[in-house]
């Protein structure tokens, strides 16, 4: 498949996880990535195997928004494509009412902050030109409660609500600026390894009887595959989604129906 032959596209945390799938799943389809993140070793491999580039970004700085932008256009002269992509999922042994605030500002630093950032970074290029295609990775949990995790449900669900916004951003003038939200489930990662290592701690139990349970509540019966995300990604970055904008999309397996979470 070639969806993105001659097309530019950043995308976040792309080295490892869903961002570096999606990265990988991208350039497949014929796209050159930047591939964006503050672990150089990795993303320098991930960039080196799909015939990209790296950049380092920490994603809450202004500033290096602003070079990674400058540094696409001068590359490619456009942006067809952002993946905001980078995130973590803090202090879950904090949860709760003891959540810290200074744990709560450095996950919404960089899962909504930084999302916001790569946003107003990238998308007034893509305004100009009038197309584009943004991609913000929420989490199934921006649905339910998390008390065990409040910081990070609070900021995906920002993620959400920012998508919708930036969807009728891109939208104004007659513009092709179309903005979506991905909501992965329980996905083979190292968040959510470390997830369940520290609901096993919390509970008494073996990472394996931890991962069962957790197994238990999806449809499917198990944890999906960074690319079952990529997949969906790359299509709401393709023209065949060229309808489709501020909209929310679960690759869940269906844990969210099953059990509300």
């Amino acid at each position: 498949m070639t969806r993105f032959a001659g097309k530019t596209a950043i995308v976040t945390g792309a080295s490892g996880g869903i961002g570096s799938a999606t990265a990988r799943r991208l350039a497949s389809e014929g796209a050159w990535v930047f591939c964006c993140d503050v672990n150089s070793q990795a993303g320098e491999v991930i960039a080196a195997e799909i015939g990209g580039a790296f950049l380092r970004l920490d994603v809450t700085s202004e500033a290096q928004w602003q070079d990674v932008a400058k540094t696409a256009l001068a590359h490619s002269g456009q942006i067809d494509v952002l993946v905001n992509a980078a995130g973590i999922e803090g202090e879950l042994s904090q949860g709760g009412l003891a959540t810290t605030y200074a744990e709560y500002r450095k996950v919404m630093d960089i899962n909504l902050d930084g999302t916001l950032l790569g946003c107003l970074a990238i998308m007034p290029h893509m305004v100009e030109i009038g197309r584009g295609a943004v991609v913000n990775i929420s989490s199934i949990v921006s649905f339910m409660g998390t008390p065990s995790a409040l910081a990070y449900g609070i900021s995906k669900a920002g993620v959400e609500q920012l998508t919708r916004s930036m969807a009728l951003i891109g939208a104004e003038n007659g513009g092709r600026v179309r903005c979506n939200s991905v909501h992965p489930g329980v996905i083979k990662t190292r968040m959510t390894d470390n997830i369940i290592h520290t609901f096993a701690q919390g509970a008494g139990i073996s990472d394996e009887e931890a991962e069962a349970g957790v197994n238990s509540a999806v449809a499917f019966g198990e944890r999906g595959e960074p690319e079952d995300v990529a997949a969906m990604i790359a299509y709401l970055a393709s023209e065949e989604a060229g309808y489709v904008t501020g909209a929310s999309f679960r690759v869940d397996g269906g844990w969210s129906v099953t059990s509300a979470g």
